[in-house]
């Protein structure tokens, strides 16, 4: 297999029981999702690895790559700071070097050392006894998180009727023994708290004595347990789409330029469960994330850079900068069941303090590429000028007068003012 950066020969690597394919050129591995499984129970990890394969792409102006295995473009994806080559068909990714270590530095417990790839997998991935993975095993089951599970619900309607006949057939006994009432009432009562009425896009999440027994989904007429209570008892959980605005933020720029960026970002509660018992509230933590998030994005790009440069900026390149934004939010959130629809930036403006300096600096520029052209062009006039002279016949000069009339004609052509001829007619 060739090397998709260097095009160079992969050699197979087998480093503390792992087998890679290792570029000895550029430093670049192609790993499947399997062997990043591997390395993830020789880790210590705080959370479960995500598949890059799986991860939604990005659109970068980047040169795409061809996989090693089958042949096939492969693909962008943003991860954690990193952009990494993936092949969905092989469920496989190109870590190019000095990656792989930022890609674990998200899942493991103890930060690592940001090394070579070689060096990461020679000094991290230690193979564990079963002993040790057993440990780990348990440590992670007793860390589990919650997660959405339907709950038993019968239609409220079928449960009322069944109620009202059992009422009008007690009516005729409650006549005859009246000590039956101080009993039937209760009962009846206590029966009519299982009936839940749902809108549409809302949810509940229920737990009998503590335990968490499922999530009530879909508009209408419900019954469930009497014994089951909401965790949300005055409100139920919206499953509509919300807009989140955390207003303007000053955050430096890749140079260090203080500017002012603002986002919307559009979600949703995926998983009501994660939501209302991962998190202690899951609104005030996706705000915190997407700040969090658009730090770290906007700190990796400049505000602006020249088109000719062929590299990204905040103003220039917004689609491939809100799809990072977005990858990034999603990341962070996960953990509470929210999924993030999309996240733009709304605002984009340098700071108060420099922004007439940065407008000065802007217009000069724009006035140096106006002169260039300006001169480009004059130049092009004058040789085209001399040349037409010259060809045709019109008039022999001497270097010395093409030395004038390129002076008068350069002059003419690149002021800022129209020119005034003089008219000699040599009379006297």
């Amino acid at each position: 297999m060739k090397c998709p950066k260097c095009n160079s020969e992969l050699e197979i690597l087998n480093i503390n029981d792992l087998t890679v394919q290792y570029c000895k050129d550029c430093g670049g591995m192609w790993i499947k999702y399997a062997t990043l499984k591997k390395m993830g129970e020789m880790l210590e990890l705080k959370s479960e690895l995500i598949n890059p394969a799986e991860m939604e792409n990005i659109n970068v102006k980047e040169a795409p790559r061809t996989c090693p295995s089958c042949t096939k473009t492969m693909d962008k994806v943003y991860f954690n700071g990193i952009i990494v080559d993936k092949c969905s068909a092989c469920n496989s990714t190109w870590f190019d070097n000095g990656e792989l270590s930022k890609y674990f530095k998200l899942f493991m417990k103890n930060t690592p050392e940001i090394t070579d790839n070689k060096t990461f997998i020679t000094k991290y991935c230690i193979h564990k006894t079963n002993k040790d993975l057993k440990q780990e095993f348990q440590e992670l089951e007793i860390q589990s998180k919650e997660h959405e599970i339907p709950a038993f619900s019968i239609n409220g309607f079928v449960i009322l009727g069944i109620l009202l006949l059992v009422i009008l057939a007690a009516l005729p006994l409650c006549l005859i023994a009246p000590f039956i009432v101080p009993f039937l009432v209760p009962v009846v009562v206590f029966m009519a708290k299982g009936f839940k009425i749902l809108k549409p896009q809302e949810a509940l999440a229920l737990t009998i004595f503590g335990n968490y027994v499922g999530t009530l989904r879909g508009a209408g007429f419900h019954w469930v347990n009497p014994f089951a209570m909401s965790v949300t008892p005055m409100t139920t959980i919206s499953l509509k789409a919300m807009t989140l605005d955390n207003g303007k933020q000053k955050i430096n720029d890749e140079l260090g330029n203080p500017i002012e960026v603002g986002i919307i970002v559009i979600w949703e509660v995926a998983d009501t469960a994660k939501a209302i018992f991962n998190v202690d509230d899951y609104k005030t933590f996706i705000s915190a994330q997407s700040d969090s998030a658009l730090r770290n994005i906007v700190r990796m790009y400049p505000y602006d850079a020249p088109e000719e440069s062929g590299k990204s900026s905040l103003r220039g390149d917004s689609a491939e900068i809100s799809a990072k934004l977005k990858a990034e939010i999603q990341r962070n959130v996960r953990v509470a069941g929210i999924n993030v629809v999309d996240a733009k930036i709304t605002h984009l403006a340098y700071a108060p303090e420099i922004a007439i300096a940065m407008l000065q600096r802007q217009q000069a520029a724009a006035v140096i590429d106006a002169k260039k052209a300006i001169v480009e062009g004059a130049v092009g006039m004058v040789e085209m000028a001399l040349n037409r002279l010259s060809a045709n016949n019109i008039v022999q000069l001497d270097e010395l007068e093409k030395a004038k009339m390129v002076n008068n004609l350069l002059v003419t052509l690149c002021s800022n003012k129209e020119a005034q001829p003089v008219i000699k007619n040599n009379l006297h």
